[in-house]
């Protein structure tokens, strides 16, 4: 009898043992369904610290999806943000939500609450992901999306509406089957393992879109600010000549290589811009009809109207070259690295401007520039009450280039993404020749 109940203790053991090596490592539980999109978020670095031991099929809180949304935005935009301020609510000072409120992401209550602990719902998720979007200079719409084949698309809010029908268009969310139709149970409360596997959805995209944010070049051809959409790209309407700098180029129906070609330009044939899609690729007139073009075959014509002269151009193209190099705070120097300032004054002493050497005294030089007239070299500004504590030079097509903090350096960024767009305080214009 004691030998057959030490056989069962040890086989117990074994059993147990083989339970646990079973399990998720750094999960203590999840449903099947979603266990390739956990692997896929641990591959990524995704699944934030405290998610470790989490019940992954429990309730997320609004301060967890702070927490999966935060990092995950830094680390597309390879910038470290920095709250403006600790006073934001009455019952929270945690750093991520506070990053959270400042980039859009996740608003407050009127009483000046968060309520951290409190869950989403699934319509609330859907407005999250939007903004988070929004954030990273995305700009997601609703043209030609439709919630209509939800059986339950009547009850979603009417403040989530244009939410869902984004999720849904973009493909973040699909629904659940229920009795043979497909729900979207807007107001129910969502798991973190549903959150996580639409938000993984989100971030490959909005990934995508923004590689080609990160690394932009100059155009010195002006927008209109007019937006339309083919299929996920962003057709931003513009004005302008620019020259075919191979010697052919395909002019394609769609912007892409899939499109069909409709003829071919030689090397040095003027074209027409009419827009500047968000994957680098133009818009132009070809023989009357629109066609695409990559961008990276054009070069910018110094005839088109309303653009920068060569030499702010070439003082772009300059800061531009330095995209990598590290920031140092009092830097003025590629050998010593740049703060934001340094790098300003480093870029236009060189070329023969005198420039002085913070931000908030460089705003005061040169011209003013409406936002919507900003041409390439103009210097762009960021702070809180009129007072700049931050400087970077324009690029052009709504991007900058700066040394942005000691984890990211000197890089690209959208005057659009939340961050800069809130604490943006104007333009100034030192090269007008």
């Amino acid at each position: 009898m004691k030998k057959r109940n030490i056989f069962y203790r040890l086989l117990l053991i074994c059993l147990t043992a083989a339970i646990v090596l079973s399990l998720p490592v750094g999960a203590a539980n999840y449903s099947q369904w979603f266990k390739s999109s956990y692997l896929e978020l641990e591959a990524l670095s995704l699944i934030p610290k405290s998610f470790a031991d989490m019940d992954l099929t429990q309730s997320i809180t609004r301060a967890e999806m702070c927490e999966l949304a935060v990092p995950a935005l830094e680390k597309i935009l390879d910038d470290e943000i920095t709250p403006s301020r600790t006073d934001y609510f009455t019952d929270t000072d945690n750093v991520t939500i506070l990053k959270a409120h400042e980039l859009g992401i996740v608003n407050g209550y009127e009483d000046g609450s968060f309520l951290p602990e409190k869950g989403l719902t699934r319509q609330e998720f859907f407005l999250v992901l939007v903004n988070f979007c929004k954030a990273a200079s995305m700009q997601p719409n609703t043209q030609n999306a439709s919630i209509a084949k939800f059986a339950d698309a009547a009850d979603v809010s009417y403040w989530a509406k244009s939410a869902a029908e984004i999720c849904v268009k973009y493909g973040y969310v699909n629904g659940t089957a229920e009795n043979g139709k497909t729900m979207l149970n807007p107001k129910a409360v969502l798991s973190r393992q549903e959150a996580m596997a639409m938000f993984l959805r989100c971030y490959k995209g909005l990934n995508e879109f923004y590689y080609y944010v990160k690394n932009a070049k100059v155009v010195a051809v002006t927008g209109s600010g007019n937006v339309t959409m083919i299929g996920d790209v962003t057709v931003t309407e513009t004005s302008g000549s620019m020259y075919v700098n191979t010697d052919t180029l395909n002019v394609r129906s769609a912007p892409n290589t899939s499109g069909s070609i409709l003829g071919k330009l030689i090397r040095n044939a003027q074209v027409s811009i009419t827009g500047f899609c968000s994957n680098g690729w133009f818009r132009i007139n070809y023989n009357g009809k629109t066609g695409f073009v990559a961008g990276e075959y054009l070069a910018v014509s110094s005839g088109a109207p309303a653009v920068a002269g060569s030499g702010a151009v070439s003082i772009a193209n300059q800061a531009l070259a330095f995209v990598g190099y590290r920031y140092v705070y009092g830097g003025k120097s590629p050998s010593g690295g740049f703060d934001c300032s340094g790098l300003v004054y480093y870029v236009f002493t060189q070329n023969g401007y005198k420039m002085n050497r913070v931000a908030n005294d460089q705003m005061k030089q040169g011209t003013p520039v409406d936002y919507g007239n900003l041409l390439a070299g103009d210097l762009v500004f960021f702070g809180y009450k009129g007072y700049a504590d931050h400087v970077g030079i324009y690029i052009g097509n709504g991007n900058f280039v700066h040394a942005s903090n000691p984890r990211s350096g000197v890089r690209v960024s959208a005057l659009s993404e939340t961050y800069y767009a809130k604490k943006y305080l104007g333009a100034r214009r030192i090269i007008t020749g």
